[in-house]
């Protein structure tokens, strides 16, 4: 009998590490004074038509949620703070922590800006064989050097991390006996699981399936009758069942770019819109072709000077449907146009890339996914003949 056995680990030991209120904790490591009041990341009382990109847990106990109008969250928290994103912050904080896990274990899989799956299987021996002893290093040394704090779900596969890594923040550590994945999630409610929100709830619980663990209570071929895609992937969640790998970091596209170079500079607006949604939709057919999902969008025009300008967003829900990234594609281009100066190229990036296995989304179990079917059909007529085989009307002239 090896030490693994003695110390009853099982074959595998993934960490879920999601960084607490991310956007905001990287504003209070700055600027400790803005701990003091409810924080609100996303714009300022004068923004009225952005959206919250991350409140604090000050405002979050107030019901501030991401994505909620600025508008509402003023009259939630009148006296918080609200300020806009600062430009490159994020990003900089979610390198220095990604090095830190890499100090830990050499399987690291970043799934966004804010959260990680670490297989730690191979590691734990330097660590007495106890994940919790880990766990809390990395939690420790993310704090000790950035002023910030994440929690950490521990378990034998993705999805059981990832649920428990919600279960005490902020700041916590969740274990998940090994081999009673099943036992831990049945008791937690069922919008516990990615993809279950407002949407869903509702035809899950006129069956009497409040928590997870309810789901059992029917077959497989229930849920298809009923809901259709990622029927079998609620179901597995429900018997603690999940054989995804962790994938290295090198493996996992960083963006994908489209541009395209006219004959003659040019800033007339309809025909640099019409240009860039063929752009959009190239990229996204090649999302959904590579099974990707993105978050960040950046749109750039280079200029009859051959000087670049760019602008991006980061939207508050991963996509691969260009109807759903329309509108934000071409409030950047207005911003990235508002000179008027004449330009020679135009270009789109998406980034934030991840897996569809990794996010589900609520729109998928939704009865109004009539959108997604009809680009699933459009995408089977574009690969068996050719892109240009369809064209929308907002793409011809």
């Amino acid at each position: 009998m090896n030490l693994k056995e003695t110390h009853n680990l099982p074959e595998k030991v993934i960490f879920h590490i999601d960084m607490d209120a991310f956007f905001a904790s990287c504003e209070e490591s700055l600027r400790p004074e803005l701990r003091k009041k409810p924080l609100i990341v996303g714009g300022t009382k004068e923004d009225v038509r952005s959206i919250v990109a991350c409140p604090n847990y000050l405002a979050r106990a107030k019901g501030v949620r991401t994505a909620m109008a600025l508008t509402k969250a003023m009259q939630l928290c009148p006296d918080g703070n609200f300020i806009r994103s600062t430009r490159g912050l994020y990003s900089s904080y979610s390198k220095k922590v990604r090095e830190i896990f890499f100090n830990y274990s050499p399987q690291v899989q970043p799934v966004s800006i804010d959260e990680a799956y670490m297989d730690v299987t191979k590691v734990l021996h330097l660590y007495n064989y106890d994940p919790v002893i880990l766990a809390n290093k990395i939690k420790d040394e993310i704090k000790n050097t950035l002023d910030i704090t994440c929690s950490i779900g521990i378990s034998t596969s993705k999805i059981s991390s990832k649920i428990a890594s919600k279960e005490n923040k902020p700041d916590g550590i969740t274990l998940v006996p090994f081999g009673k994945e099943k036992e831990f999630l049945s008791d937690l409610k069922v919008e516990r699981i990615p993809g279950v929100g407002k949407a869903m709830l509702p035809k899950l619980q006129k069956y009497g399936i409040y928590k997870i663990g309810d789901i059992l209570k029917f077959n497989r071929e229930f849920y298809e009758g009923e809901i259709g895609d990622y029927s079998g992937f609620i179901y597995n969640v429900a018997l603690g069942l999940d054989k995804r790998e962790v994938r290295i970091e090198e493996e996992d596209r960083k963006s994908l770019s489209k541009e395209n170079t006219f004959n003659s500079d040019t800033n007339d607006m309809n025909f640099l819109r019409r240009e860039l949604n063929i752009l959009l939709e190239k990229a996204c057919f090649r999302l959904r072709k590579e099974k990707l999902l993105a978050k960040t969008i950046t749109v750039k025009a280079k200029g009859y000077d051959f000087l670049v300008v760019q602008k991006s967003y980061t939207r508050p829900v991963y996509s691969n449907l260009e109807s759903e990234m329309y509108e934000d594609v071409m409030q950047l281009l207005e911003s990235v146009m508002k000179t008027g100066k004449k330009v020679r190229l135009i270009g789109i990036k998406l980034s934030e890339l991840i897996d569809e296995s990794e996010y589900i989304q609520e729109e998928m179990f939704m009865d109004v996914s009539t959108n997604k079917r009809l680009t699933e059909n459009i995408d089977k007529l574009r690969n068996k003949f050719s892109f240009d085989i369809i064209k929308f009307g907002r793409s011809m002239k």
